[in-house]
């Protein structure tokens, strides 16, 4: 018995002299891409993720920032302005989380944010568009909102009066110089609004007039998602096809100051005064 025990033992040395060892796999050295990185964006903001992703938590003094519940980002730039003494951020949250494009600004020392575009697309986000003539003005057409990229102002613009009814999306699609009026494009007429007072005034731009005037639009932005489609990439045709309408609208439109304010006149068409409310309908 013991003379088999010996055997039995050398055996298994033998063994573990010709077997290769076992030794757990270890990152390569210098290979950081299983960490997370820090990355400064100014003032009290940082950025956090893995090198290799491009998914980004937004850090605020050093804690995990999440506005409006999103978690993570496929873009985070500061826009220019402060507020605060902190940099405003522009942010696009990824599919996930469904929020969109946010201006995130501090107040009294607590960051806040604003949406700027529903749209959530990690393919291509909503950066907005620059309108045609002011490229301080970001057109967030999917939103209807507007952004004044040299102050960090958010516009927004009310198209229905109180208890009025209209089916049709609006678009927002030009801006007044003063940055006070904004002119809406619904299915049968253009709106023009007041940052705080709403609804003040129509231009006949018809729905059978949208319709010549945007006959090739749609072709356009076709032939440009192929386009993209074809370079491996993928744009959003509604969005694109929405921004050419806007672009349309300044390049036949603009702004008059009137001893009523501002008009919104193009393609011999002007703005007119909406009728006033009675006392029922306010």
């Amino acid at each position: 018995m013991k003379i088999w025990r010996r055997r039995v033992l050398a055996g298994a040395v033998a063994m573990c002299a010709v077997m290769p060892a076992i030794v757990a796999a270890q990152p390569a050295a210098g290979n950081t891409d299983h960490l997370k990185a820090v990355e400064p964006l100014g003032g009290d903001f940082a950025l956090e993720g893995y090198p290799r992703s491009n998914l980004r938590t937004i850090l605020y003094r050093g804690k995990i920032y999440r506005p409006l519940n999103a978690y993570e980002f496929v873009h985070v730039k500061p826009l220019g302005p402060t507020q605060g003494g902190q940099p405003m951020l522009l942010a696009v949250s990824n599919d996930m989380m469904g929020v969109g494009t946010i201006l995130i600004a501090v107040q009294n020392g607590t960051p806040l944010a604003r949406v700027l575009s529903p749209t959530v697309d990690l393919r291509d986000p909503d950066l907005g568009m620059s309108q045609p003539g002011r490229q301080d003005v970001l057109l967030f057409t999917a939103g209807s909102r507007a952004l004044v990229t040299s102050t960090g102002q958010v516009l927004w613009f009310e198209h229905k009066r109180p208890k009025e009814y209209i089916s049709s999306i609006p678009l927002l699609v030009s801006v007044s110089p003063d940055n006070k009026q904004g002119a809406l494009l619904l299915d049968n007429q253009i709106r023009l609004a007041r940052v705080d007072d709403g609804p003040y005034a129509s231009v006949p731009f018809t729905k059978d007039r949208q319709a010549k005037a945007f006959a090739g639009l749609w072709d356009e932005s076709s032939q440009a998602a192929k386009k993209a489609l074809d370079a491996g990439q993928r744009i959003d045709q509604r969005r694109l096809y929405n921004n050419l309408k806007a672009a349309w609208i300044n390049r036949h439109f603009a702004w008059r100051q009137g001893k009523d304010g501002w008009q919104f006149t193009g393609l011999d068409l002007t703005s007119a005064p909406l009728p006033a409310l009675s006392a029922r309908e306010n």
